[in-house]
């Protein structure tokens, strides 16, 4: 298991699926049609060219503002891209993420009956571009996957791109039993200064 204190940027391999979840409730802003909120949600984004998923994002509520949705409690779910049944999709809303320090037999069963899921994110506020799709946010952020977990303040996931980028406070464990095994995907790590290495 390593450490990492410092600044992080993960670059993540293509990722993608199909499904389709739909939100419990929704209810929409008198007469305005400006905002619209939604309860207990569940959001999933599709790659336009061929209508793959490639994450959902969960929360107890979600405000669209234009091009923007406002969250509180958001998890994103990455998507695995050998996914190609709905019926692998086990839907993650409520969902609770173990410590950073949890041991690995601990990390395993979490993921146990995830086989559809890449990797998550957590945070308690942020903010999802619907055109860039780009979740970013200022608070507390954690990260987790079979290969590593982090914690940090501030966080930009760009699917896009491929990218996350953890600000601040980062603290991270790594489990290179799961890339030595085959058991988690793909994944780079960089780091944004020479003085940000694994301790």
């Amino acid at each position: 298991m390593g450490r990492f204190n410092g600044t992080i940027f993960l670059l993540i391999a293509g990722l993608s699926a199909l499904a389709a979840l739909l939100p419990e409730s929704v209810s929409a802003a008198e007469d305005t049609g400006a905002a619209v909120s939604l309860t207990n949600f569940a959001l999933p984004e599709y790659r336009k060219k061929d209508n793959r998923l490639q994450f959902i994002i969960y929360g107890d509520r979600a405000t669209n503002l234009g091009a923007f949705i406002n969250l509180e409690n958001p998890l994103m779910d990455i998507i695995n891209e050998n996914i190609r049944n709905i019926n692998d999709v086990v839907p993650l809303g409520g969902v609770k993420l173990y410590p950073l320090n949890t041991p690995a037999a601990e990390v395993k069963q979490f993921w146990a009956d995830k086989n559809h899921s890449r990797a998550l994110i957590f945070s308690t506020a942020a903010e999802y571009n619907k055109n860039t799709k780009v979740l970013r946010g200022d608070t507390p952020a954690f990260f987790r996957s079979r290969e590593m977990d982090i914690d940090g303040v501030g966080f930009d996931a760009d699917y896009e791109n491929k990218l996350i980028h953890i600000r601040s406070n980062v603290r991270m464990v790594i489990r290179p039993e799961y890339r030595r095994s085959g058991m988690g995907g793909s994944m780079t790590t960089t780091n944004q200064t020479a003085k940000d290495q694994a301790k």
